[in-house]
């Protein structure tokens, strides 16, 4: 049995990001969140901004470990950017993974 056509299209809403915080500020025993992602960004975008991020971090990577390979100096500071970049990636994917309906739906639930 075929479905009958129909001229109704599903309209589906784009999910979008949630409010993330993330880097801790060193200065503050509060726990006092230096950055965040901001609601409602469309999920595209942050996981682009994701990727790209990403793509830095393996590169921030690459270059240390060429660098060590071949006797180089390296610097504490590449390590701490490479955790700041990773932590970003990381938020921004966790305030995407939130603000999916079904994340949205069973946060309402409980």
């Amino acid at each position: 049995m075929h479905p009958k056509n129909s001229n109704n299209q599903n309209i589906a809403q784009d999910s979008i990001t949630t409010q993330v915080d993330f880097c801790n500020t060193p200065i503050s025993n509060t726990g006092t969140q230096m950055l965040q992602v901001v609601a409602g960004i469309d999920s595209r975008d942050a996981i682009q901004q994701a990727r790209t991020l990403a793509s830095g971090l393996g590169q921030i990577c690459q270059h240390m470990h060429d660098s060590l390979n071949y006797g180089e100096m390296t610097y504490t500071d590449g390590m701490a950017t490479l955790q700041f970049v990773a932590e970003s990636v990381s938020a921004i994917l966790w305030s995407v993974q939130r603000g999916l309906p079904s994340e949205i739906a069973e946060r309402e639930q409980a």
